[in-house]
């Protein structure tokens, strides 16, 4: 700014201003009071001043640059705009013009203009770093980084030592994921400039991705000696004792952090948080109980109190603050899941089904809640109201298919096994890629010893949508072994155990396996598993007549 004034003074005074014989001394004056106005911040008495130091000499780019600066300031762009192509017209030299025009080209997203004026600013000279600068951001903002990186090395040839444009550098390289590079260019703006905050940071960032945490936290605490008050810096701390999972340390750090900005109550649920991973209940549940003093109505921390709570194993006190979850909050669903589950847990079904009953009156627009409910009464063993809730969500969701695959589970589980395959293949009339009413009958008719064929054609359809699934693994591997091929049952099934090694179908299926390869002892042991792990006693005294049998063949 001084030096335009500067430059204004030292052409109106100079001997050419006199030969012209112009007598400049009014608009030198409103240019002057217009200048001291305009650092007073009283735009509108500074734009009256140019205006009348325009008046007298109307053909001024100078006075016009200036007079477009302070209407930029004052937020009036198309003005702006208006005055600075004039001043470019009457000097298409006048660089102070055109980098202000193309700065406002660039902020109304036209880099196209903004380039344009950018490269005359360099053309006028080839050492202007603030045009290379801008004109590396337009690349950037572009994600033309290549012609980013052209743009800041020309710089660098002249001028190798400068700050911003090395900055730049690094930050390209790093958003490239070329590390190396990166950190190279930050680390030579800290040899420059030690205290460099927006580097010390960015550096940190990298050796955090790298796994250098060490290093990371030491560019931090950097940062944080500078500014004691410095949020980012404080949670990265934080952040990286987290992934460490030295938790009383991340705590700590949170701690500060809270001190230095206590309206960010978020950061005293991030530290409920670590006390509820570290299983300090009563801790967590203190700090969830002091932020829902002064927000009772925030459902993420209800939902965070109600877990602690359920964890600590106070499940009445948990329920109560599910319960308190508004229905339409983001953290419903997963409440209602909890409280299903807990009400399972305690046995009071039919109090969950009241309460159910009361969520679907209230939601009806929700799928969710009707499986939900039509799960408490399969639990309870109705299973004839389960279908009939499944059937009134059906009504309202007649083409939701997962709706339709849990009526079709429910007929099995009721011992309807041809009304179940019935409804599977309208679920796959619904939808032919739906892999697990694919599997449903696939394995149904291995159980069956019927249409193996298509059977294992169906169930290797579901296994390409869900390849990693145990229980389509197990079912392949069951048709495999109704085929006789026991050794890729084998391969199939020890997959399913691996990924689900609780599950007492699947372990009683790969003692099966063994005893058709003679392989006795591997099949006592599958067997004794299946009973440890199976519920139902009648299922239990089978697999105890399938482990004398194996027993007695080893003798």
């Amino acid at each position: 700014m001084k030096k335009t004034v500067f430059l204004f003074l030292a052409f109106f005074l100079s001997p050419l201003a006199q030969a012209w014989g112009i007598d400049y001394s009014a608009s030198i004056f409103s240019f002057l009071q217009g200048y001291r106005i305009e650092a007073q911040g009283n735009y509108d008495e500074a734009i009256e001043s140019y205006r009348k130091a325009l008046a007298a000499d109307p053909g001024s780019a100078d006075i016009r640059t200036e007079l477009a600066l302070v209407y930029i300031k004052k937020s009036n762009f198309p003005k702006a705009e208006e005055l600075l192509k004039k001043a470019i017209e009457i000097n298409g030299t006048n660089r102070n013009a055109l980098i202000l025009l193309a700065g406002l080209y660039q902020a109304e997203k036209d880099p196209g203009k903004a380039k344009s004026l950018y490269e005359r600013c360099i053309a006028l000279d080839d050492e202007d770093t603030e045009a290379y600068l801008h004109l590396g951001a337009i690349y950037i903002t572009e994600r033309k980084y290549d012609q980013a990186i052209k743009t800041y090395e020309k710089v660098l040839a002249y001028d190798e030592d400068n700050i911003l444009t090395l900055y730049y550098m690094g930050r390209l390289h790093a958003e490239l994921k070329l590390y190396d590079k990166a950190a190279a260019f930050l680390t030579k703006v800290l040899e420059l400039k030690p205290n460099f905050e927006p580097a010390l940071m960015d550096l940190g960032t990298i050796y955090e991705l790298e796994g250098n945490f060490d290093k990371a936290i030491d560019l931090y605490q950097k940062i944080v000696v500078l500014d004691p008050d410095n949020k980012r810096a404080r949670s990265r701390i934080a952040a990286v004792y987290v992934r460490r999972k030295q938790y009383d340390r991340a705590i700590h750090e949170f701690e500060k952090l809270s001190d230095v900005d206590r309206g960010d109550l978020s950061i005293r649920i991030k530290i409920g948080l670590l006390h509820l991973e570290e299983g300090r209940f009563d801790e967590a549940i203190r700090e969830f109980n002091f932020l829902l003093a002064s927000q009772p109505k925030n459902n993420s921390v209800r939902y965070y109190v109600a877990v602690a709570w359920k964890e600590k194993g106070n499940i009445k006190e948990a329920i109560r603050q599910f319960l308190q979850i508004e229905p339409n909050a983001e953290e419903f669903m997963d409440a209602a899941k909890n409280i299903a589950f807990l009400y399972v847990k305690t046995g009071e079904i039919d109090e969950g089904i009241e309460k159910f009953k009361g969520f679907t009156a209230a939601k009806k627009d929700s799928v969710d809640l009707y499986i939900l409910l039509s799960s408490l009464y399969e639990e309870k063993g109705d299973f004839r109201k389960g279908i009939e809730t499944l059937n009134e969500a059906r009504r309202l969701f007649p083409t939701n298919v997962d709706l339709l695959y849990q009526i079709g589970m429910l007929h099995e589980k009721a011992g309807e096994t041809d009304k179940a395959l019935s409804i599977m293949q309208e679920v796959l009339k619904l939808d032919p890629e739906y892999a697990h009413a694919l599997n449903f009958i696939g394995y149904t008719w291995a159980e069956k010893g019927i249409n193996l064929d298509q059977a294992e054609e169906m169930i290797k359809k579901a296994l390409q949508k869900r390849p990693e699934d145990a229980y389509i693994l197990d079912s392949i591997g069951w048709v495999y072994y109704k085929k006789g091929n026991y050794k890729m049952a084998l391969t199939e099934i020890l997959k399913a155990t691996q990924s689900l090694p609780d599950d007492p179908t699947i372990a009683e299926h790969l003692g099966e396996v063994y005893m058709s390869m003679r392989d006795y002892r591997n099949a006592v042991e599958s067997f004794e598993r299946s009973g440890r792990l199976e519920k139902k006693e009648d299922k239990k005294r089978a697999l105890d007549k399938k482990i004398k049998e194996a027993q007695d063949k080893i003798k």
